[in-house]
């Protein structure tokens, strides 16, 4: 880092141009196709996030929301029917030797499974209750939840070789309890509705944390990118050093030759900086200095 730049440091206010002329590749219409499959993705993964996890924050998922996911249980009890026919199509099933009374057997195992999940959900709202739902800063209220304590037993450790990390339990290994259930299920004559259910919510379980993660990671990564640009900013205006040298920082475009004239134009966009902490400590000094004098006085 050039010694000019050690006097400035980091402030993520301000516009940084060497990201935003490096995000050119936006994809707007996988962002809205995305967006909204995550919108139905956060409630679908709630039925099966009452019985994987605890000790939800009180906004997470509220009784409301619950009561909503439940009353459209009966209007999504058709799109299921639906789903389920066409899947027997798929592997080579004569829908035509599908048994009514068993669709009916379905539709009631598939409330009773609902009225559980409802019953759950009451539960973790009473479980909230009890830990307090003032602002006292002890429970952060948009927590999606604890996973179950099993899990901190085996990660860290290697399972046929694979080292099973956070990541990996949130992203695959949690979300796949409901989906293998919901595979048993449909081996079920009076469950198969309750098992294409359960196979729908934990792939949508799995995507929202996989989305999750990624924005999680994104950010860091935009966090590292401000901090290295703003490093190397200094080098790429004044300096005009290659990318091998600015850590692969770089403006592409023609800078004036003469350097005061980059310094000065330096000077002018040089709004991604703030001063060092030391001059804030000075400051600091001098403020607690003329306390002191006035409170001699």
């Amino acid at each position: 880092m050039s010694t000019e730049s050690q006097y400035y440091s980091y402030n993520p206010e301000k516009r940084n141009i060497f990201i935003e002329i490096h995000q050119g590749r936006t994809n707007r219409f996988k962002e809205f196709v995305v967006g909204f499959f995550l919108l139905f993705a956060s409630y679908g993964s709630a039925i099966v996030e009452v019985f994987l996890r605890r000790k939800f924050g009180e906004r997470y998922i509220t009784l409301a929301q619950s009561i909503g996911i439940f009353l459209s249980s009966f209007v999504l009890f058709p799109v299921l029917v639906y789903l389920y026919v066409n899947f027997l199509e798929l592997v080579g099933v004569n829908i035509r030797t599908i048994n009514l009374s068993q669709v009916r057997n379905s539709g009631t195992f598939l409330s009773i499974f609902m009225l559980i999940f409802l019953g759950f959900a009451i539960y973790h709202r009473l479980e909230i209750k009890r830990y307090g739902t003032a602002y006292d800063f002890k429970r952060f209220s948009l927590s999606d939840g604890e996973i179950a304590p099993f899990w901190y037993k085996i990660i860290g450790r290697k399972v046929l070789g694979v080292k099973i990390s956070h990541y990996l339990v949130h992203v695959l290994l949690e979300p796949l309890i409901p989906i293998l259930i919901g595979l048993i299920f449909t081996f079920i004559a009076f469950a198969k509705l309750t098992g294409v259910l359960l196979i729908v919510c934990g792939l949508m379980f799995m995507a929202k944390n996989f989305s999750k993660a990624q924005q999680g990671r994104d950010w860091v990564l935009d966090n590292i990118d401000k901090k290295i640009t703003n490093e190397m900013k200094y080098d790429v205006f004044i300096g005009q050093k290659p990318k091998k040298d600015t850590k692969g920082v770089y403006l592409p475009i023609e800078l004036p030759e003469d350097e005061e004239t980059r310094k000065v134009l330096y000077d002018i966009v040089e709004d991604s900086f703030t001063t060092s902490d030391e001059i804030w400590v000075n400051d600091f000094l001098d403020e607690k200095k003329k306390g002191g004098q006035s409170g001699n006085g």
